[in-house]
């Protein structure tokens, strides 16, 4: 069965330029779909899913591959050209540049008044305000390369902060732990199997999460610095990991998802998507006891029961969705990209309650940059080097 998305022409709704009627397929039910009533009282009509146009609100001059961070005004991301920026939100001027050995293409962290992010080998840490660089530390990898050549595979691990160190994995696969005061590597775990991991680091209950470059969900203590577990996967996991209410949520080239104890590293459920050929290639986010994962060709967000890995439905994305959702109150914002070849780009808010599709705009750019929301108002980077803004509101 295959979703659809039916246009109709409705005299109605004189003050709509679109007329499109959203309908949202849970295998195995009718269709469901929203009615609302016309201003002019006359009866029922189809769901109007707006059409939006996205505001330009920066240009870099390089594609942004990198997640945006909004905080106390300010917006920071890093782009191809090796230039990371701090750009005032009101004025939309940018505040500093810093110029990095390679391209960003990961999630900036704020902690401490320092911004900290890492970039192949290198894990930079800015003061926040002035972007005056703090420390640089550079693990001696024998390895440069990322962990896909493709143009469209998010490249970099992400670093998660605590206590005043941070930690990052090199592109040899080795977890590194810096003092982000000092500087300079406090300790240092080699892979076992070694190669770059796509996934990043995530901290929870001062443990710290990750997935090596052969598929094995790693866990270290951060206190004793030793190997809790290490589970075998046999998956390559490119998209963020997600950990919430002590599980491990992981999903990967082999069409499936994972869900592990955080505690034991067993496994608790795994799920297919519903369409095997398909992978799961944008991380998750849950509400409530739903898991929301984005997956490539299926063009959908799928819905999972979070603790049983029961199929619940899915939301059609248009596109490829290589950005983990973004979560607006009840809702979940996605964006979704064809990299192959029309260079387009959906971006649309799914109300998670009613099953229906808020809006939805359409740019002729690529956006392969995870959305923040800051103040009411969505931002995301493309990769004609433009920032584009969405007001929420």
């Amino acid at each position: 069965m295959k979703l659809f998305v039916l246009f109709v022409c409705i005299g109605l709704l004189s003050s709509c330029t679109s007329t499109k009627e959203v309908m949202i397929v849970k295998y195995g039910d009718m269709p469901e779909t929203k009615k609302i009533e016309s201003k002019d009282g006359k009866g029922l009509n189809d769901y109007a899913t707006p059409e939006i146009q996205p505001e330009v609100f920066f240009e870099s001059g390089a594609k942004i591959r990198s997640a945006v961070l909004a905080d106390n005004g300010t917006l920071y991301f890093g782009n191809e050209n090796c230039e990371f920026f701090a750009v005032d939100i009101a004025k939309r001027q940018t505040l500093w540049k810093y110029t990095t050995d390679t391209a960003v293409q990961t999630w900036p962290v704020i902690a401490e008044g320092k911004i900290i992010f890492n970039a192949g080998n290198s894990l930079y840490i800015l003061d926040s305000m002035s972007g005056d660089e703090i420390q640089k530390i550079t693990y001696p990898s024998k390895k440069s390369l990322r962990v896909s050549t493709d143009g469209w595979a998010f490249n970099d691990s992400y670093t998660a902060v605590s206590d005043g160190a941070a930690y990052y994995v090199a592109l040899d696969g080795t977890l590194a732990a810096v003092d982000i005061n000092k500087g300079g590597i406090i300790w240092s775990i080699p892979p076992l199997s070694p190669g770059a991991a796509a996934s990043g680091v995530n901290l929870y209950n001062q443990k710290l999460y990750y997935v090596d470059y052969f598929g094995f969900v790693c866990c270290v203590d951060i206190k004793t610095r030793q190997m809790i577990f290490r589970t075998e996967l046999q998956d390559r996991i490119f998209a963020p990991i997600y950990i919430n209410d002590g599980k491990i949520y992981a999903a990967g080239r082999s069409c499936k998802i994972y869900c592990i104890d955080a505690d034991s590293g067993k496994f608790i459920w795994s799920s297919f998507s519903y369409d095997t050929t398909t992978w799961f290639s944008g991380g998750s986010v849950s509400i409530g006891d739903t898991l929301y994962t984005c997956t490539s060709d299926e063009h959908t967000v799928i819905a999972f029961n979070k603790n049983t890995g029961d199929f619940l439905r899915m939301y059609p994305t248009i596109t490829n969705g290589y950005t983990r959702p973004t979560i607006n109150g009840d809702n979940i914002i996605i964006a979704a990209a064809d990299v192959y070849s029309k260079k387009q780009s959906h971006i649309m808010e799914f109300d998670t309650k009613s099953h229906t599709k808020r809006w939805q705009a359409q740019i002729s750019d690529c956006v392969l940059s995870p959305p923040a929301i800051y103040q009411g108002v969505l931002y995301f980077g493309s990769d004609s080097g433009k920032i584009y803004c969405i007001n929420l509101k």
